[in-house]
């Protein structure tokens, strides 16, 4: 078994990289165990944030969700889990002495410019005044997001693999 695999990349070489370079040649890998630890961090994000819209609206929490949840979805889209996604490296640091298992990159980047679009969307849903609309993409978000921490299931990513046509990318590969 290669160091690869044994690493668990918890910082990416170089930093800026959007994951690891695989020692058998092919590509750039990313620790799906950190990923859907950071889909569980984001999940109950998305949940408390529903709550707090319904129970008291008033405190506009996609004031400062939605924003983050952009800012997060960009960075790692940029450059993965780390050093510049906060719930990435939340993910990272939950999952630091778990076995990683190791997926190719280009569907989780796909996935997560999808999420930041969603995010885009929640935020302008509420700033136009429409909170039930913004609730609704909310509910979208957790519902993705518990797919993925608890199933393990990325519906971004099987949108990749269609779309793509990544035979790498399919369930049950890798």
């Amino acid at each position: 078994m290669s160091e690869f695999y044994k690493y668990n990349g918890f910082l990416t070489t170089p930093w800026w990289a959007m994951g690891q370079k695989d020692s058998i040649g092919s590509g750039m890998m990313i620790n799906e165990t950190a990923t859907r630890a950071r889909a569980g961090i984001l999940n109950i994000l998305s949940s408390v944030t529903i709550f707090i819209m319904l129970a008291w609206p008033e405190l506009d929490p996609i004031r400062y969700v939605g924003p983050f949840v952009i800012f997060d979805m960009l960075a790692a889209a940029s450059f993965g889990l780390t050093p510049f996604s906060p719930a990435g490296i939340a993910g990272s640091l939950i999952s630091f002495r778990l076995k990683p298992a190791w997926k190719p990159t280009s569907p989780k980047r796909f996935a997560w410019i999808l999420g930041a679009v969603l995010g885009v969307c929640c935020t302008a849903f509420w700033w136009f005044g429409m909170n039930n609309a913004a609730i609704a993409v909310l509910s979208i978000c957790f519902i993705l997001t518990w797919l993925e921490a608890v199933l393990g299931f990325c519906v971004g990513c099987w949108m990749h693999s269609l779309l793509f046509k990544c035979e790498a990318c399919s369930p049950g590969k890798q």
